[in-house]
């Protein structure tokens, strides 16, 4: 099993609002951040006629930060992650791949974000765990109150380096793989921003207004 742990380069002190009206003060300390290139996909048996035998498992690469709270219940955190691939190939050009995550009720005590790389981008930039540099910011209303970043084969702050070209979505969230179902009760609650072409109204009110406008037509 390779599992890399990546020691914390850049750590804010922390310190918010739990956004409940009160003045208690909310502490969040990032613990550590992994890769680990020994995943692969886990097989789910289904009872219906769509069932069918599944093929090989193929090998993800999982970026794990593991992080605490203390003083009460943080509505919301957004969590940056951020990886540079390809740092060992010439074609392609290293990239830095992204994805950016928002958590809802967080309680104080121990938590853990993953995001993964789906195997077609480790097979595109024939990446192990050992070849990658993670980076992860915490964002509460609006302001990174915490930073984690590796630099085992790089200097500097690679993630603001306009040499690599960023990638945005090209990490998935776990909510987008078929480890979400695993140790469920464990996670913390995915928040899913509403498409923009979202509305609040029921289709009866959307049709109701497409009538009146047709009547004042006529």
């Amino acid at each position: 099993m390779k599992t890399w742990h990546r020691p914390i380069i850049s750590l804010l002190g922390a310190a918010l609002l739990c956004g409940t009206g009160s003045a208690e003060e909310v502490k969040l300390k990032i613990q550590s951040i992994d890769i680990d290139d020994n995943v692969y996909t886990p097989h789910f048996t289904v009872d219906t006629e769509l069932d069918h035998s599944p093929g090989p498992s193929q090998r993800w690469i999982r970026m794990e930060v593991k992080y605490s709270t203390r003083g009460g219940w943080i509505n919301e955190l957004t969590i940056q992650h951020f990886a540079l691939a390809g740092i060992n190939t010439s074609c392609p050009s290293p990239v830095i791949l992204t994805e950016e995550v928002t958590y809802i009720n967080i309680g104080e005590g121990n938590h853990v974000s993953y995001v993964y790389m789906h195997p077609n981008t480790v097979k595109r930039y024939k990446s192990s765990a050992k070849e990658i540099e993670a980076s992860a910011a915490f964002i509460v209303n609006g302001e990174v109150i915490a930073t984690e970043r590796s630099n085992r084969s790089t200097k500097g702050d690679w993630t603001t380096d306009s040499k690599y070209h960023l990638h945005e979505g090209y990490l998935l969230s776990e909510s987008e793989t078929p480890f979400w179902f695993i140790n469920y009760d464990y996670k913390e609650i995915i928040k899913h921003i509403p498409h923009p072409s979202s509305t609040n109204a029921c289709r009866s009110n959307v049709a109701d207004e497409n009538y009146l406008l047709q009547e004042k037509k006529k």
